[in-house]
């Protein structure tokens, strides 16, 4: 059963009309939920910051199973790190996020599984070990999980920590202000605490497994020098969420002006892009400058964007995956929404429904004069978020 029910989520995640009339369904459940959770808590007394010391245990919760969600929170380890050197660091998230937490500085990393959803007994007993640690403070670094918040609310933590939301007040410390990126999130927490704080997200890899990385792109056909360490490259992510993705023709178009101006690329699938992995083996047989990538494990997919000139991808997991590894990205944006998740790095470049044209302009290999599009000049009619 447990399989059967794990298979129809993969149906709604990768169907518009399921995703669209789950989305409304879980909307409308967790409405209610939060309702009857409201009226069995007591209102939170405000308090500072300051005055919650002695901190020894603070625990960190994010259980969001989104690659971007989970990544976005990362900074404020460091944050509450430096703002609490001596206390146990714990963070609360999900079983297929945890492995992006692997060499930041935290005593534990706590998973909450999918399968909880459909095993409660699982989402109780979690809770009840963490309430068995004696937290100081619990953070609720987001605003908008409600599985979170409960989480946050019933650890039995001496205070809470979150960000503010309307009139009522929900934590003992509420972090106020408004955020027009999703990046923005994290420093409103390190203001809080008076420490600063990357900008975007950040992921911590080992040198064996950054050798790992090189060696997969080897093994894959990618040129390398004499050291052993890949040629400059131009990464492509073909996949995202339904209504974020390009069509097959554009990346048809892109890879083969690639090809035409022979430049090396590496072409990644997602897990989710099963439909277009036969599709996508059949382009690469006569490709001489690029190599397909099959799905890889979070981690190995990091090493292996490490060498990357750029990431050209649509909003998804892996265009934050190659920002929290200092990889310039050129976001490919179709919706609204998407512009407060694009990463605004230094050398990033996000680009408004580009033309191929456009991205090859972008990339230093315009073929014609191009009026490009860009982030912070979208045009007042590009239709709705």
């Amino acid at each position: 059963m447990t399989g059967c029910c794990m298979s129809l989520l993969a149906r709604i995640r990768t169907n518009t009309v399921l995703k669209r009339v789950a989305q409304r369904a879980e909307k409308a459940l967790r409405r209610h939920l939060m309702a009857l959770i409201w009226r069995c808590l007591r209102q939170p007394e405000p308090t500072s910051i300051d005055r919650v010391m002695p901190v020894h245990r603070i625990l960190l919760i994010r259980p969001n199973y989104r690659i971007g969600n989970a990544l976005i929170m990362t900074p404020a380890i460091d944050a509450f790190r430096a703002r609490f050197p001596h206390a146990e660091l714990d963070c609360l998230v999900t079983d297929t996020t945890a492995g992006l937490f692997e060499g930041r500085p935290l005593d534990r990393c706590h998973a909450l599984s999918r399968r909880a959803i459909l095993r409660p007994w699982q989402f109780v007993g979690l809770l009840w070990r963490l309430r068995r640690r004696r937290y100081d403070l619990a953070v609720q670094v987001g605003s908008s999980s409600q599985t979170g918040f409960i989480f946050t609310r019933f650890i039995g933590s001496r205070f809470t920590m979150g960000m503010s939301r309307g009139e009522s007040r929900w934590f003992d410390i509420e972090v106020g202000g408004s955020q027009s990126h999703a990046y923005e999130l994290v420093p409103r927490f390190a203001a809080a605490l008076g420490v600063p704080c990357r900008q975007q997200p950040l992921m911590t890899l080992t040198e064996t497994e950054q050798r790992r990385g090189r060696a997969a792109l080897q093994a894959l056909g990618l040129a390398v020098n004499d050291a052993g360490e890949p040629l400059p490259f131009i990464a492509l992510f073909v996949g995202g969420h339904l209504d974020k993705r390009f069509s097959r023709d554009f990346w048809r178009e892109l890879i083969a002006a690639l090809e035409a101006a022979g430049k090396r690329y590496l072409v990644v699938l997602g897990p989710e892009e099963h439909a277009l992995g036969d599709w996508l083996k059949r382009q690469q047989v006569m490709a001489s400058h690029g190599v397909l990538c099959q799905p890889q494990p979070l981690r190995q997919l990091a090493a292996m964007l490490l060498p990357a000139r750029c990431l050209v991808t649509p909003d998804s997991g892996p265009m934050h995956l190659a920002a929290a590894v200092d990889v310039p990205v050129v976001p490919l944006v179709r919706r609204r929404k998407s512009l407060r998740f694009v990463p605004r790095g230094d050398h990033d470049r996000t680009l408004w429904e580009p033309s191929v044209d456009e991205v090859l302009e972008c990339l230093g290999l315009s073929r014609r004069p191009s009026d490009s599009r860009v982030a912070g000049h979208v045009p007042p009619a590009a239709g709705p978020a």
